[in-house]
């Protein structure tokens, strides 16, 4: 991506005197510093995102003794978090389209951070829920970070920026078991009467320092001007569109824009809290565009489903592959329900000596995982323009689709891994561009509750899909795969029905 030639601005400046729309504006701070800044703020928010959601699947094999977990305690465990956002996101999307995206940044990112660190030293199994609980219901929030990025931006880089979010959820789902590595196989002990505090303490702790940390630089960022414009604060979006010049422009050159064309009034905020999410629900669902906001809410649900139903279970199913290899007498099972199975009968043998241990290969393995993800993260932002979000959509949920059922006929940890990596790259990359797309097919006064309303069924989702694979793991686990790659079919032709993304605005008038 080329810096915008500064004459474009000296040229501009005949519109001194005279009003231009939003969009026209943006495209005159040119593009620069900032972008590349906001892109990093915003990239480095989805790695605390990611740190914060997968963490779970390292704490749950290493806290199963000193909480006495059992399969369904694990499910409960990972459904908590799944509560939390699925309660926060259909209210921090009214917030973020009251209040503004950057103070829901912040405040949802400072509540993840701070109750994961009170559930780093909660010694109580119910706590601990109600801890994850509570992050998750902050974490949810961060779906804003889309919106606040793109409303920057003007057409001719949105999908190109917005699609390079993948690779910094790939970065996070690499760098996490590369933290686990380090911290939870250290022995170190600290206990007395009232606390006990061990590795994966440790960990929680660390995974929760991002969220911390990015608040805090958020909070030196301008609002979105999108945002203010539609809150008709004329004078707040002139002066972050002169932020953003002098940022890009590296000077104190003057901003040649002094006047904005003001959309129609959509103040919400006289709205009590309560009156006024039910009535921006209400609105959204009975705009031009809700048709849309439906179609979105189902793929989420499915996408989201079908991803949190796997792969926060996938280092417990390489535990229990290594298991299989390394102390079953019985090596000819013929498909990865068989073999998964024979590891409930294993916690009633060893039911006095409870073993935490987390092989090494796991934390290789999540890795390799991560890694196998590059290729896709940067194939999509280098094409994108070329095949366009929808192409790439529907290309990863069904690719995602085929290897979620080829699970089923695996035998081996290196065919798990295989297969894992291969429905990571894919599914994880189709959630992200499923973002993209709602944010880019909704103007801006719709943007967070309709991302936000998304998200919440996809967390509607993956609450039942944790339930379910937790329920069915032991047993039946044909159920969750079949139900996985299901979901992830009708997604991709779902895709199929929305209007087209791409430089051609959609919404003609209005802030967009």
């Amino acid at each position: 991506m080329e810096k915008d030639n500064s004459k474009e601005v000296i040229d501009s400046t005949s519109l001194l005197n005279h009003p231009v729309h939003l969009d026209k504006a943006i495209e005159m701070v040119g593009f620069g510093y900032f972008h590349y800044y906001i892109l990093f703020l915003c990239g480095s928010l989805y790695i605390a995102v990611a740190f914060s959601v997968t963490s779970v699947s390292f704490i749950i094999p290493s806290a199963q003794c000193d909480f006495q977990m059992t399969s369904s305690h694990k499910g409960l465990l990972n459904g908590a978090m799944m509560i939390g956002m699925l309660m926060g996101s259909f209210i921090w999307g009214y917030v973020a389209d009251t209040k503004g995206r950057r103070f829901t940044l912040i405040i949802c990112m400072l509540m993840d951070g701070f109750f994961n660190i009170l559930s780093s030293v909660s010694q109580v199994y119910s706590i601990f829920i109600f801890c994850r609980l509570l992050s998750g219901f902050g974490v949810s929030g961060s779906t804003t970070l889309f919106s606040y990025l793109v409303e920057f931006l003007n057409i001719k880089y949105r999908e190109k920026f917005l699609s390079w979010m993948e690779m910094f959820w790939t970065s996070g789902i690499i760098l996490l078991p590369c933290i686990a590595w380090l911290i939870i196989p250290q022995t170190f002990r600290i206990e007395n009467e009232y606390i006990l505090f061990k590795s994966w303490n440790l960990f929680v702790i660390v995974c929760s320092l991002p969220s911390i940390i990015l608040a805090f630089l958020i909070m030196k960022m301008p609002e979105s001007p999108k945002f203010l414009l539609t809150q008709g604060k004329h004078k707040e979006t002139i002066n972050c569109l002169k932020f953003v010049h002098r940022w890009n422009s590296n000077s104190n050159d003057k901003f040649p824009v002094t006047s904005i064309i003001m959309p129609s009034s959509n103040d919400k905020s006289n709205n009590g809290f309560f009156e006024g999410l039910y009535e921006s629900t209400i609105e959204l669902f009975t705009s031009k565009f809700k048709i849309i906001a439906i179609v979105t809410c189902i793929i989420h649900f499915c996408a989201t489903t079908s991803y949190y139903m796997l792969i926060l279970w996938f280092p417990e199913l390489m535990n229990r592959f290594r298991w299989y290899e390394t102390y079953s007498n019985i090596q000819n099972k013929t498909t990865m329900c068989e073999i998964v199975s024979m590891y409930v009968v294993e916690p009633e043998v060893k039911d006095v000596k409870c073993d935490d241990h987390i092989d090494h290969s796991v934390y290789m393995n999540i890795m390799i995982i991560g890694v196998a993800c590059i290729p896709t993260s940067l194939v999509v932002p280098l094409f994108i323009n070329k095949l366009g979000l929808r192409f790439f959509t529907v290309l990863s949920f069904f690719g995602s689709s085929i290897s979620a059922a080829w699970l089923y006929f695996i035998t081996s940890s290196m065919e798990n891994i295989i297969l894992s990596s291969i429905f990571e790259a894919f599914s994880s990359i189709g959630i992200s561009l499923t973002y993209c797309i709602t944010v880019e097919l909704f103007p801006t006064e719709y943007r967070g509750m309709a991302a936000s309303i998304g998200t919440m069924f996809g967390k509607i989702g993956a609450l039942l899909g944790n339930i379910l694979i937790g329920i069915f793991i032991d047993a039946h686990c044909i159920v969750p795969i079949f139900v996985s790659s299901s979901f992830l079919i009708i997604s991709a032709f779902l895709v199929f029905t929305l209007p087209k993304t791409g430089r051609t605005n959609i919404v003609i008038d209005g802030v967009i």
